[in-house]
């Protein structure tokens, strides 16, 4: 079959990265002798002679990586400790191929970005520097980007794509007085429905925590257990921060990380913040339920080819201005090029879509939605045999539904038959999943469950039944 289409020039979001051929990464093996058992005491006694493995370098206890090769296949140092003799030995075991130093290299650019002084949220990094205002409803949106380097045939590459995130410009305190004012019966519920499992900011560190419980038993005025003895947190923020807390009666959040200063032991760290310090990230529920804010959002985060390509210079332009983040790549023998990899690629003459009775192009921009709702397809699947299941306080929502389907489907040249309608007095996991297991026959053909609000736990349920358990179309 022949197709019609033309050249076009294309430029895809991958940055070169050459490497020295002078340098490489080379695999050692660190061995202390006596042994000690503290990761970071090895750490601290290899650093001791960081002058004579070149100044940079990266170890985690037993493994070091050094951009240069050492003279000896063994090399030995010795440390004072306590009066004994310390004996690091250093073994070369081999250089690392260019597939093996992927995650290396992506820890390095990891640094890269603190040197920008770049905020990380789980894999993007994301500018302070520069928000977008939102004024109305209080909310910044902060320019950023996702990188990951990775070997392709072109070479060593850093992929580099924009994304953005959402900060509240109102203190989780503020957040606290509002649910207060609103609801003072279920207050403590509702603050821990609106809360927990959402990732804050502190403005004073740039860091972000995930909040896994509210401490309404706790204040400010509460002491713990600091380095220096026992503090309260109004001292410790004064103290180490120069920061007044102002409303003194408040609870705190608590946040709970896993430790990596010791990879042997999994061990909890907690961390207790003040609300009055703390800003909300992401998009919440009562956000994207706002189709004005959501659009208005979307000025800032869709962004076009352009706008992708000046976001693309903007990076490379700090990353090459920036001598902290050139010296981090220089020492490891990198260094990134401008080129964005022009290709010569094809683009295809507009597609017509068939319907049953009826033939319009797809146009330009590939939009034929109003033509998809409004004539008979091409291929009709009537709905004869369904499940809806809803609370019994939605019965009118599942009626309502039944309605709009039937109305919307006739255009279409589908027929909807009734479904069996299952009500649920309670909203509870286990009552979704009994009704699944118990109406979900072998010629059904979709089962749709109304639920009274979002919740991930549920929707996890529903999906395990509906995709695994009793494979049916689930909506």
């Amino acid at each position: 079959m022949f197709i019609c289409s033309s050249s076009v020039n294309l430029s895809c979001n991958y940055l070169e990265l050459s490497t020295d051929q002078s340098k490489g990464i080379f695999h050692y093996e660190v061995r202390f002798l006596p042994p000690v058992d503290s990761v970071h005491l090895r750490m601290k006694y290899l650093n001791d002679h960081k002058d004579k493995l070149g100044g940079t370098k990266t170890f985690d206890g037993i493994t070091l990586y050094l951009p240069i090769l050492l003279e000896n296949q063994l090399t030995v140092f010795v440390s004072k400790v306590k009066d004994m003799e310390l004996q690091i030995r250093i073994l070369f075991k081999k250089k690392e191929s260019l597939k093996n130093c992927i995650h290396l290299y992506n820890v390095l650019f990891d640094r890269v970005m603190k040197t920008l002084n770049y905020v990380r949220f789980e894999r993007k990094q994301f500018d302070p520097s520069r928000p977008k205002i939102i004024p109305l409803a209080k909310l910044e949106v902060w320019p950023g980007y996702v990188t990951a380097v990775d070997e392709y045939e072109g070479g060593l590459m850093l992929c580099c794509d924009v994304s953005h995130r959402i900060l509240c410009q109102k203190t989780v305190l503020d957040m606290l007085v509002d649910i207060y004012q609103q609801n003072v019966d279920n207050y403590q519920d509702t603050v821990k429905k609106t809360l927990v499992g959402n990732i804050v900011l502190t403005r004073y560190n740039n860091r972000t925590y995930k909040i896994n419980e509210i401490c309404f038993d706790q204040s400010p005025k509460s002491e713990f257990q600091a380095r220096t003895g026992s503090t309260s947190y109004l001292e410790y923020y004064k103290q180490y921060h120069n920061i007044n807390i102002k409303d003194i009666n408040q609870p705190l959040l608590l946040s709970i990380k896993k430790t990596r200063s010791n990879p042997d032991f999994n061990e909890n760290v907690q961390f207790c913040l003040i609300p009055e310090l703390c800003y909300l990230t992401g998009l919440r529920d009562e956000i994207r339920s706002d189709n004005k804010l959501m659009r208005e959002i979307a000025t800032f985060t869709r962004v076009s080819p352009n706008q992708r390509q000046l976001s693309l210079n903007k990076f490379y332009d700090n990353v090459s201005k920036t001598p902290a983040a050139q010296d981090i790549l220089n020492s490891w023998g990198l260094s990134l090029g401008k080129n964005f990899n022009k290709l010569k690629g094809r683009q295809m003459d507009t597609e017509q879509i068939y319907f049953s009775k009826t033939t319009v192009s797809a146009g330009k921009n590939a939009e034929f939605s109003k033509f998809a709702v409004s004539n008979e397809m091409l291929q009709v699947v009537n709905l004869n045999n369904w499940v809806i299941i809803h609370l019994r306080i939605d019965i009118r929502a599942a009626t309502n539904l039944l309605d709009h389907m039937k109305q919307c489907c006739k255009s279409l040249g589908m027929k909807v038959s009734k479904p069996t309608m299952i009500s649920l007095d309670r909203d509870r996991i286990d009552a979704y999943i009994q009704a699944l297991r118990r109406n979900i026959a072998m010629d059904a053909q979709i089962v749709v469950c109304i639920c009274h609000n979002s919740r991930e736990d549920r929707y996890s349920a529903i999906k395990k039944i509906c995709c695994s358990e009793l494979p049916i179309p689930s909506q």
